[in-house]
C-alpha cells in the first residue's frame, strides 16, 4: 500500500491555485497571491507538527511561503498554452522541494549525538551548561513582607533544530530569491521592463513604491531564514529581525535604483538576487569585514560584475 506524501499534496495543491491567479484582474491578484502564499505557510507549519498558527515555526514556513509567491507572480507572465503547464509543473517540484527541506524527520528532530567512537570507545559528552539562576523577591501575603524566591531560566532554548543541510538552504534561497523578484513584475504594473516597450515611463509613483516595497518584503522574509541557521535560539529572535530590517533595505533602496533605470527584462531580479547575495556575505563573514580580505577582494569583483550589468542593461534599452 503507498503511503502518503503530504509535502507532495501540499505542493500540488499550492501549484494548483497558484497558477489559477494568472487568470486574475490586476487588482484582486495581490489579494488571491497573499491567499496562496497564507495557505503555504500554514501547510508548511502543520507538516512540522503545530496545528496552531501562533505557534508555528516562521523559520521554517518563510521558504515554502516564498515559493508559493514565486509561482503565482511568474504564473501572471507567462501565456496560458503551454507555458503555464510548465510553470505548473515546475511549480509543484519545486514546492514539493523545498517543503521536504524543510520538513523531513532530521530537520524537525534533533539528532543526538553518538554514543561511542567508531573504535567502540566511549565518546566524550560535553557537560550541559549549568541554568541560570534567577532571583526575585516576592510578597508574603501572611506577613506583607518580601520573600526571596528562585527559578531556573534557560536561556540556550533552540526554537528549532539546527538544520543538517545549511548549504542547501541558503542555496535554495538565492534560487527563490531570483524567482520571487521575478514574480514581482507579474503582480505589480510595470515591474518587469519588457524591451522595446512603453512600460519604463509609465510607472506611476505609487507602482514604484509598491513595487520597492515587495522587493523590501521578499528580501526580509529571506534574511529572516538566512538569520536563522546561524541564530536558532529563541532569544535571538531580535538577531533576526535586525537581519529583516538589514536586507530589505539594502534591496529596498537597489530596487528603487535599478527600476529608476528601467533595466530591461531579468536585469533587476538578477542584481537584486547579488544585492542579497553580498548582504548574506556580509552578514556571515567570521571576522570584521575590514579585516577579511577575501571578502573585500570578492565584493570588488561582484562590484565590478554588476556595474557591467548595469551598463549592459542600459546599452540594451
Amino acid at each position: 500500500m503507498q503511503t502518503r506524501d503530504e509535502a507532495r499534496e501540499l505542493g500540488l495543491a499550492v501549484a494548483s491555485v497558484a497558477v489559477l491567479v494568472h487568470f486574475v484582474d490586476p487588482g484582486p491578484a495581490g489579494v488571491a497571491t497573499s491567499l496562496v502564499v497564507v495557505a503555504a505557510a500554514l501547510g508548511t507549519g502543520r507538516l512540522t507538527g503545530d496545528w496552531r498558527p501562533w505557534r508555528m515555526p516562521a523559520i521554517q514556513v518563510a521558504l515554502p511561503a516564498l515559493a508559493a509567491f514565486a509561482i503565482a507572480g511568474i504564473a501572471r507572465l507567462v501565456g496560458p498554452v503551454p507555458l503555464l503547464a510548465a510553470v505548473f509543473v515546475a511549480g509543484w517540484a519545486v514546492m514539493v522541494w523545498v517543503v521536504r527541506l524543510e520538513t523531513a524527520p532530521d530537520v524537525l528532530v534533533q539528532r543526538p549525538e553518538s554514543a561511542s567512537t567508531p573504535a567502540g570507545a566511549r565518546a566524550a559528552v560535553p557537560e550541559a551548561p549549568p541554568p541560570i539562576v534567577r532571583v526575585r523577591p516576592r510578597r508574603r501575603a501572611e506577613f506583607g513582607i518580601a520573600q526571596i524566591v528562585t527559578e531556573t531560566v534557560v536561556v540556550k532554548t533552540r526554537e528549532v533544530p539546527p538544520h543538517p543541510r545549511p548549504l542547501a538552504v541558503r542555496s535554495v534561497a538565492l534560487g527563490l530569491a531570483f524567482a520571487a523578484f521575478l514574480a514581482v513584475g507579474g503582480l505589480v504594473p510595470g515591474g518587469l521592463v519588457v524591451a522595446a516597450s512603453g512600460d519604463a515611463a509609465h510607472l506611476s509613483t505609487q507602482g514604484l513604491a509598491a513595487f520597492i516595497v515587495v522587493n523590501a518584503a521578499i528580501a526580509g522574509a529571506i534574511g529572516y531564514r538566512l538569520a536563522g541557521l546561524l541564530s536558532p535560539h529563541r532569544f535571538d529572535r531580535i538577531v533576526r529581525f535586525v537581519a529583516v530590517v538589514q536586507y530589505a533595505v539594502a534591496v529596498g533602496l537597489a530596487a528603487g535604483i535599478l527600476r529608476s533605470m528601467a533595466l530591461p527584462r531579468l536585469f533587476i531580479p538578477a542584481l537584486l538576487t547579488l544585492v542579497v547575495y553580498l548582504v548574506t556575505a556580509v552578514r556571515e563573514s567570521p571576522e570584521r569585514v575590514t579585516l577579511n580580505k577575501r571578502l573585500l577582494q570578492e565584493l570588488a569583483v561582484l562590484a565590478l560584475a554588476a556595474s557591467a550589468a548595469i551598463a549592459w542593461g542600459l546599452m540594451s534599452r
